[in-house]
């Protein structure tokens, strides 16, 4: 078994994890650089639905607490 190639995978693998989930924060206008009005009723031009801002403000309060790039690679454990 090379070991090598499965290390790589594991990198690669978790960085495209952490990726996906940053894509989708921002299609809640949520980046690495803010996340704009917390109590918005919209974001990207779509309007959320009671339980898509109750998520986006959870997710808010999280990256305040712990940073943004510790959420995502948090988040992205539970996305594969």
């Amino acid at each position: 078994m090379d070991k090598n190639a499965i290390k790589k995978y594991a990198v690669w693998a978790r960085r495209e994890l952490i990726s996906r989930v940053s894509q989708r924060a921002a299609l809640y206008e949520i980046t690495a650089d803010g996340y704009g009005d917390q109590n918005g009723s919209s974001a990207n031009g779509r309007l959320m639905s009671a339980e898509e801002k109750r998520q986006r403000i959870a997710l808010i309060a999280r990256i305040k607490e712990k940073g943004y790039e510790q959420v995502m690679e948090e988040e992205s454990k539970f996305a594969g």
